[in-house]
């Protein structure tokens, strides 16, 4: 081998070494700790079971949505695990011979809501979740890296909504927002450039402060005047139609966003004055790059801890919306949904039709929450190398 080809391989070697190492520490990590262990094998076996559902229980023949449950009849009382499919000939022809789990009121077939049911948990608990983290994320980075009074505004802001208990507040949005959303695009710039403008305005001017502020505030009164008197009271409008369930993730994300922005807020305040952030200033970074590059890498661990936990309490959120009737539409794959449909026959002769998916329920909470502790003892800088 010559010289430099041992250079080369060399410099291959130093660069995978730290790579190699930190995926040997994650490892002895996860092994000291069974209980992450018991949280990775419960989550994977769920991304299974939501990746081969249609295989694990067939939608009925002549199914338009198959997140809609197949009932078998209307009749009232439920039927207990092991009875036979009688009326629904679409059923039948997808290969179901008996109700496995039995069935709830209205003979919807609790094996499929909660096979099914699995899709619609990780619809809501991971969507949910990144959108708030993305929004968290965004804003508490703007807040603790500029301060002033665009931290002022945007944690009052924050203040209001985490005042109001989270469940109360989403069933406040559930039932507010309409079926057909109409957005003014025009009124959507308005507060776009409300938030953006004074921060994109002070970066060229190369002052910050209440200046970019009184900037920004008579950007927007021209843009409304200009809108009102000028273009009319509307540029264009966006018409979206929501789904029961669409509401419930809107809502959700609402309510989840400002835990998360408060906690990228106080990390960016602690590590913004260090050494390498006035360095990375000193020779010329923007601020964007400062941001993206030093500051958000090196603060983003707790609130990704965070998000991992709260995928759970997301769940048990939504599910507790469609106990409550304002949550996904009735006959929909949804584990609160069936406890809903089970609320009238809450006594042991019937125990199937609720302590099923309340095990579904419970069983997916727990490994998301053993996981999150994984991440945790994984991902905390606190912890690494001891």
């Amino acid at each position: 081998m010559s010289t430099k080809e041992r250079s080369r391989f060399s410099d291959f070697r130093a660069g995978i070494a730290p790579a190699m190492s930190d995926f040997r520490f994650t490892l002895r990590k996860i092994r000291k700790s069974p209980l992450s262990i018991v949280g990775i094998i419960i989550v994977a076996i769920y991304v299974g079971m939501a990746i081969f559902a249609p295989w694990i229980a067939p939608p009925a023949v002549g199914t338009r949505d198959p997140s809609m449950i197949w009932n078998d009849g209307y009749a009232l009382p439920p039927k207990p695990p092991g009875s036979p499919v009688i009326i629904n000939e679409g059923a039948r022809n997808a290969g179901y011979t008996s109700h496995i789990f039995g069935t709830t009121q209205m003979q919807y077939d609790i094996f499929y809501g909660c096979i099914w049911g699995v899709r619609t948990a990780f619809r809501i608990g991971v969507l949910v979740i990144a959108i708030a983290l993305i929004i968290g994320i965004l804003l508490g980075s703007v807040s603790g890296f500029y301060g002033g009074v665009i931290d002022e505004l945007m944690m009052r802001f924050t203040d209001i909504v985490l005042a109001f208990p989270g469940l109360i507040l989403a069933m406040a949005l559930v039932i507010a927002l309409p079926i057909v959303w109409k957005i003014d695009v025009g009124y959507l710039l308005v507060v776009l450039l409300l938030f953006v403008g004074p921060l994109i305005i002070g970066h060229f001017l190369k002052i910050r402060g209440l200046w970019t502020f009184l900037i920004g505030v008579a950007g927007v009164v021209a843009f409304v005047a200009l809108q009102t008197f000028l273009l009319g009271t509307t540029i264009w409008t966006w018409s979206l139609e929501l789904g029961q369930l669409d509401k419930v993730l809107i809502a959700l994300t609402l309510v989840g966003w400002p835990g998360y922005t408060r906690v990228i807020r106080g990390e960016i305040l602690r590590i913004k004055g260090e050494d390498y952030i006035e360095a990375s200033k000193a020779v010329g970074c923007s601020d964007l790059r400062v941001i993206t590059k030093h500051i958000v890498p090196n603060s983003i661990y707790p609130v990704v801890i965070m998000a991992s936990l709260d995928i759970g309490s997301m769940v048990l959120t939504a599910a507790a919306l469609s106990f409550l009737g304002i949550g996904s539409p009735e006959g929909y794959a949804d584990w609160g949904q069936m406890i809903s449909l089970a609320r009238n026959w809450m006594v042991l002769q019937y125990w199937y039709v609720f302590i099923i998916p309340g095990i579904f329920i419970f069983v997916f909470v727990l490994g998301w929450n053993l996981l999150g502790d994984a991440f945790r003892d994984i991902l905390d800088p606190t912890l690494r190398r001891k």
